[in-house]
């Protein structure tokens, strides 16, 4: 018995490709990546219109508002109660930063308030609100104008220090209002401000814009003259901005003897 099947007409080698083409058409294996490839035996359809797809909720950028610690409660309203509260609150944006607070010094009702935007750390390694080289230049700075270092008061914008030095943009409106509430407390005389981040965080400007004309800064009901200069740090680096830092200081009412 013959288990052969004789075989059928051979289809030619142009129905062969033309079957082929067919098939890699139908599976989308010809269609460019950015194409929307059919399915063998699926209706065919309208192509879909083109509309930008929407990010996945994971990296959806939150609203600026949820980004920002927001009280529910007031700030104190006594000094001794606002210290405490930077020194303990868990909610405050520096406890994502570092467990080490430093906490601002000095008496009420100054003849003059400084202000940077971050606390330094000292040759030791420990955190403070001037390292040691600074903190002397810094009481030179002051006696120069007429103000003891003693009867002043200094302050930082945020109680902690970040690992690189820099404060995220997005904190810089809530750090304003808490610093503007803290002057409020202080009820200085006249600010200081040290330092292009503190300038662009309490002014909106950079240093060398901010410190051309005297500032006014305006908490609550009151108003406190201030002027920007360049950090003791800088210059300490840079002795040749010891000369325009005078200048700077030079716009301060002259404080009187006592």
């Amino acid at each position: 018995m013959n288990l052969i099947t004789p075989p059928t007409a051979n289809p030619s080698t142009e129905s062969i490709i033309h079957s082929l083409q067919n098939w890699w058409s139908l599976a989308g294996v010809e269609l460019d990546y950015n194409d929307q490839p059919s399915a063998l035996l699926a209706a065919e359809v309208a192509p879909p219109v083109a509309v930008r797809p929407t990010p996945a909720s994971v990296t959806k950028p939150l609203p600026e508002e949820t980004i920002i610690p927001v009280r529910d409660e007031p700030l104190p309203e006594s000094h001794e109660g606002f210290l405490d509260w930077l020194a303990n609150d868990k909610n405050l944006i520096e406890a994502k930063w570092s467990r080490s607070r430093v906490l601002p010094e000095g008496i009420l009702e100054p003849e003059i308030m400084t202000i940077s935007a971050l606390p330094e750390k000292n040759r030791d390694g420990n955190v403070q609100l001037f390292s040691q080289d600074n903190q002397k230049l810094l009481n030179n700075m002051l006696a120069a104008i007429g103000a003891d270092s003693q009867k002043s008061y200094m302050a930082t914008i945020a109680t902690s220090l970040p690992v690189d030095g820099r404060i995220d943009e997005q904190h810089w409106k809530a750090l304003k209002m808490r610093l503007l509430h803290h002057i409020g407390l202080v009820r200085p005389k006249r600010i200081i401000c040290f330092g292009d981040l503190a300038a662009k965080i309490i002014f909106g400007e950079d240093l060398l814009s901010a410190r051309k004309n005297k500032q006014i800064i305006n908490h609550g009901a009151s108003k406190t003259e201030t002027i920007v200069t360049f950090h003791p740090r800088i210059l300490i680096e840079r002795p040749l901005f010891k000369a325009e830092a005078w200048k700077d200081l030079q716009m301060l009412t002259r404080i009187s003897a006592p």
